[in-house]
């Protein structure tokens, strides 16, 4: 992602499973949950920093793909 692309929102791909030890474990949703930060103040979007971008990069995978996405 180039900087120009950076902006106050970053999305959240995740899956939710059965609990651990579950048999068969099965895989109940996917989801995706856009989080943009807000200065608490003004409550205008505020650009997400390069640190906290970096926190986030051991996360990082592709993000998921919906059938249908309005």
């Amino acid at each position: 992602m180039d900087r120009a692309d950076r902006g106050a929102s970053i999305e959240i791909c995740y899956e939710v499973y059965s609990p651990d030890g579950t048999q068969p474990r099965i895989r109940y949703t996917i989801a995706s949950t856009t989080l943009v930060m807000v200065d608490a103040a003004t409550g205008r979007p505020v650009r997400i920093s390069d640190e906290l971008r970096e926190r986030f990069a051991p996360y990082v995978e592709q993000p998921v793909v919906f059938a249908k996405r309005g």
